[in-house]
């Protein structure tokens, strides 16, 4: 998947999850910002692994905190396939 792909993804699943239009997730702003707590952080996590065919840790959220930061990590994660256990 490509990274805006991936950032569609996203957005869908955030407006779902936090039960607001589309058009209202901003995607530079933090995923804190735009409300998501922990529960929420799991089950997009849950969500991005199943589509993208990846094991993701929570950490993942904290270290590319907005969804154009996670699409672009997640898209060259996608592109380079997974990494061995212990590996960032």
């Amino acid at each position: 998947m490509t990274k805006q792909e991936i950032s569609t993804f996203c957005v869908d699943q955030l407006a779902e999850i936090l039960r607001i239009p589309k058009e209202q997730v901003d995607v530079n702003a933090k995923f804190a910002r735009l409300g998501l707590d922990s529960a929420m952080t799991v089950y997009l996590l849950m969500e991005l692994e199943e589509k993208l065919d990846l094991e993701l840790s929570p950490e993942t959220f904290y270290d590319h905190p907005t969804v154009d930061a996670l699409s672009a990590y997640l898209a060259q994660k996608v592109v380079t396939g997974p990494q061995p256990a212990g590996a960032r």
